[in-house]
């Protein structure tokens, strides 16, 4: 077993060059992205550190699977930047001779922040890869996708951020036994009575906005939608989105408004191709503006 293991890795940190044998050298305090001049071997070094962990190996082995399926390797999908984030862009592609025929892509990215150590930066790359294997992509062009969906799955959906964040916790339990970190302090989501690291205790924790509460639970009283998050309270703020800068409901609540903003300009530039034609496309035009009138007049108007 030792020895699958040890050609394992080697297998999966070879280099093009045939005479090189990767060697990690994993030094916390150290920022990631001066472990080399090579970005590649940067983040070979993480993903060394990564696998060591069984849930991390795990993690690695999926991530590895989905990039395949996109003919991609995770050098590919991973990349050093100003922050870290998962990033999926939606692409929309549309037949020419029938306009309302639409298929649609996904590509996704994650971004490491390269001012990070390596300690900080393997459990955001932990993190980053739970979103990019297990949480599922949305389509804001469909007629199902509503706010309260799309907070909720943002927090506590499948590779939402209380999942990223359990990740972590695991992660950092495996590698680092009995280490207590400040910034990850898993102790925030663990059961009281069995010590475990807890879900439920999780999501109450991630609902907690502090000075925020009354601006965000008016909005969600406004959008008749309050009632189906009874966890968020004015509770101290434990975590809060990188991107933005607050915390994560208010977040998600802002990045759909962004979404939808996006969404609206192009269904709105899309009604106006259609009526050059309108009898060639009137199925579709009134589909699309009926959809327009629901959604954009009443959220922007």
């Amino acid at each position: 077993m030792k020895v699958l293991l040890i050609s394992l890795f080697i297998l999966f940190f070879q280099t093009t060059h045939a005479n090189y044998v990767f060697e990690s050298h994993f030094e916390p305090d150290k920022k990631w992205t001066e472990f080399s001049k090579n970005q590649k071997f940067n983040l070979k070094n993480l993903f060394y550190q990564l696998v060591k962990s069984p849930i991390g190996k795990e993690l690695v082995r999926s991530a590895n699977e989905k990039a395949k399926l996109s003919n991609k390797t995770l050098y590919d999908i991973v990349h050093e930047g100003r922050g870290s984030l998962t990033d999926t862009t939606l692409i929309r592609k549309f037949n020419p001779q029938n306009l309302s025929e639409i298929t649609y892509e996904s590509n996704s990215k994650v971004f490491i922040n390269k001012e990070l150590n390596q300690y900080d930066a393997l459990l955001d790359l932990a993190h980053e890869l739970t979103h990019y294997v297990y949480r599922h992509n949305f389509n804001p062009y469909t007629a199902n996708f509503d706010l309260a969906d799309f907070i909720s799955n943002t927090i506590e959906g499948a590779g939402g951020e209380v999942e990223a964040f359990i990740m972590e916790c695991r992660i950092h339990n495996e590698l680092f036994p009995g280490q207590n970190s400040t910034r990850y302090n898993c102790r925030k989501i663990k059961d009281p009575t069995t010590g475990k690291i807890s879900f439920h205790h999780a999501v109450k924790r991630f609902y907690h906005v502090g000075g925020y509460f009354e601006s965000f639970n008016s909005m969600l009283k406004q959008k008749g939608i309050a009632k189906n998050f009874p966890s968020v309270s004015a509770g101290k703020i434990n975590f809060i989105s990188s991107a933005y800068g607050i915390p994560y409901p208010v977040a998600a609540y802002e990045e759909y408004l962004t979404i939808m903003n996006k969404v609206c300009e192009n269904d709105k530039r899309r009604i106006s191709y259609f009526k050059k034609e309108p009898q060639r496309n009137i199925a579709s035009l009134n589909t699309l503006e009926k959809k327009y009138d629901s959604s954009c007049r009443v959220m922007f108007n």
